[in-house]
Parts: C-alpha cells; sequence; structure tokens
C-alpha cells in the first residue's frame, strides 16, 4: 500500500506546479471524468512520451482503477496514460520502490490490456501489444521498435566486439556489416527460432501475434529471438538474448508473468 511517505510530494513538474495537485485530479476524474481532464493528468505527468515525477508511479494503482469504470474512452486514456508511465521503467530506476509497492495495479493493467487484443490490427494492435509486456514487466521489449516490415538492430559481436547490423523485414533476415558506401556486407542468413522450444514469455510474445492475426509480427518475432553468425568471427549467437543483455539494465521490477509461466 503506498503512503505519503513514499512520495516527494515537495516535487514540482515542468510547470512548477506542485506535485500534490496530481491526487486531486484523480479525484476528479473518479467522480466525473473528461477529455479536458485527461489531457491536464497527461501534460502533468508526461514529458516527451516519459514520466520522470514520482506522483506518477504513485498514481499508477489509480490509474488501474480507472481502468476498469466508465465509458471506453475513459477507460482507454487510463490505460494509455499508465502505459507510458511504466514504459519509463526501462531508464527511470528512482521511484521503481513505487511500482513494486502494489503489484496487483499492474496484473490488473495487463490482462485489462491483453483482452483489447483481438480484433485490433496495424498500429493500434502493435501499440497494445507492447503496453501488455510494459505491464508484464518486461520494458525493454515494450519499448524497442518490431516494424518487421524494415527493421535494423546494431548489436556487438559477443566474441570478438564487430558491431553488427542484424535486419528483419522485406529486405531480408540477416545479420551484416554496414558500410558507409556498399551497404550491408558480408550478410549471413539469420536462424529462426522455433516457437515451440522458446522461453514462455517470448512464446506468448509470438503466439499471440499469431492468434491475432499479426503475421508480420509474428514471423518478425521469430527471427528476433532466432540466432544470428558474426561475420567477422563465425560465432554464433542468440540475437534477443545478447541485445538485451547489451541494452537493458537490470529489471526494475518482478515480472507479473515469469519466464517459466504459461500465462501471458
Amino acid at each position: 500500500m503506498l503512503t505519503d511517505r513514499m512520495v516527494d510530494w515537495s516535487e514540482r513538474d515542468l510547470q512548477q506546479l506542485p506535485h500534490d495537485e496530481i491526487m486531486a485530479l484523480l479525484d476528479r476524474l473518479e467522480r466525473k471524468p473528461s477529455a479536458d481532464l485527461w489531457k491536464e493528468l497527461n501534460n502533468r505527468l508526461i514529458t516527451e512520451g516519459e514520466c520522470w515525477y514520482s506522483a506518477g508511479y504513485a498514481a499508477l494503482p489509480r490509474l488501474s482503477a480507472l481502468a476498469q469504470m466508465g465509458a471506453e474512452e475513459h477507460r482507454q486514456a487510463a490505460i494509455q496514460l499508465a502505459s507510458m508511465i511504466i514504459m519509463t521503467l526501462h531508464r527511470h530506476h528512482t521511484d521503481d520502490d513505487l511500482v513494486r509497492a502494489d503489484p496487483s495495479a499492474l496484473a490488473t493493467l495487463h490482462h485489462l490490456t491483453l483482452s483489447r487484443l483481438p480484433g485490433m490490427t496495424g498500429d493500434q494492435f502493435r501499440w497494445y501489444f507492447q503496453a501488455a509486456a510494459a505491464f508484464a514487466g518486461y520494458t525493454f521489449w515494450a519499448t524497442i521498435s518490431l516494424d518487421f516490415s524494415d527493421e535494423h538492430y546494431r548489436i556487438e559481436c559477443p566474441h570478438c566486439a564487430t558491431l553488427l547490423m542484424i535486419v528483419i523485414g522485406d529486405y531480408g533476415r540477416y545479420s551484416a556489416i554496414r558500410d558507409e558506401w556498399a551497404g550491408d556486407i558480408h550478410r549471413i542468413p539469420i536462424r529462426p527460432a522455433n516457437p515451440a522450444i522458446l522461453d514462455v514469455f517470448r512464446q506468448r510474445m509470438h503466439d499471440t501475434a499469431a492468434a491475432c492475426g499479426d503475421s508480420v509480427l509474428a514471423d518478425g518475432l521469430t527471427y528476433l529471438f532466432g540466432d544470428a553468425t558474426c561475420c567477422n568471427c563465425d560465432i554464433t549467437f542468440n540475437i534477443a538474448d545478447w541485445y538485451e543483455a547489451q541494452n537493458s539494465p537490470a529489471q526494475p521490477i518482478d515480472p507479473v508473468i515469469p519466464r517459466v509461466d504459461r500465462s501471458y
């Protein structure tokens, strides 16, 4: 349970307004939600798509409750704001304890978001797909690009540190060295993963995309979760494992869905 002692209410946002006004805004949203109130709350908590204020993390249980009440537009607004807050955890760890204090809030937001995926398509589906991953505790996978029509990841070889370009898209699925003038050279095809033998969370990401009809995402994930070969030293490595290790800090929160669980 959150207490006032866990939040620095003297903190001010970029507008130099005190954060104790955040709870007053949430009270007003619970009584009579409106688009203007949601816009004001977003402006107070989110700066350039990220949350850097303790009050935002303290608000997650209230946002979880708001995501379960009222009209659809207000439920959606609560999920969208909460997802932007939780995605920031990948880079901002000052307030991890505020999030850990009420894990049920994330579990609720995760299941609410997951239930919305069937019937969604395109960018809307991708956005909610990654929001579900964020609420499940996998903030790294919620923040990277998954545009498998033309995706590029820069990875250093774990053996020789050669900078490799991992390409997954309409132009091919390969590892290579990117030359300024010649483009991608020394291309070696990626070996896709078998979804049936992935760890459970990655398997559920793939299976959810496939079940919801996003074949491009589902197919691309098999390559992202597959194996690449370094074109300099010939070592083979798992792309997702090494990309996550190079770019992700320690897990900011305990996952709602452990890697050994089967309920993503």
